[in-house]
């Protein structure tokens, strides 16, 4: 091989190393992406943090009841609760402590509007104001039989 050629090689070996390195350069990682791992969803609102929110519920118009878990990030114990989107509440408030997650539990809507398979609005109610949230309705049915209301 010339003395040319070889240069005329490295040259192009060395074009193609930096234009496939920028390629991941100019792509985001989808790893430092946020996202929910399961079938809940997540809201914050000050120092509370839901986590993994859904409902469970067996038919459009029947009741439902809210599963997930509160995160309290503050230093001083707070009240939170659950209203539909027509402002009904969700059954009892929950009191979480300073930096303490507290399971939801007995939190029942008495009417859902909408079928297993999609989503609805509910407000998560703190002292520090309402936020609306979107969260999807699974049936009742396999492992989430369980968590189905109580007629």
């Amino acid at each position: 091989m010339k003395r040319l050629d070889r240069a005329i090689a490295m040259t192009c070996v060395a074009a193609s190393a930096a234009a496939l390195s920028a390629c991941s350069f100019f792509s985001p990682q989808t790893t430092e992406k946020p996202y929910n791992p399961s079938e809940g969803v997540a809201a914050d609102l000050g120092t509370v943090a839901a986590r993994n929110l859904f409902i469970v519920a067996e038919k459009a118009g029947g009741p439902g009841t809210l599963t997930g878990a509160v995160v309290n990030t503050g230093t001083s114990s707070v009240s939170v609760g659950f209203e539909n989107k027509d402002g009904a509440a969700g059954g009892t408030k929950l009191s979480v402590g300073a930096r303490e997650i507290a399971t939801i539990k007995d939190v029942t809507f008495d009417k859902v509007a909408t079928a297993p398979g999609t989503m609805t609005e509910i407000y998560l109610v703190t002292p520090e104001g309402k936020k609306l949230v979107t969260v999807p309705i699974v049936a009742a049915v396999g492992i989430y039989k369980d968590l189905a209301p109580k007629s």
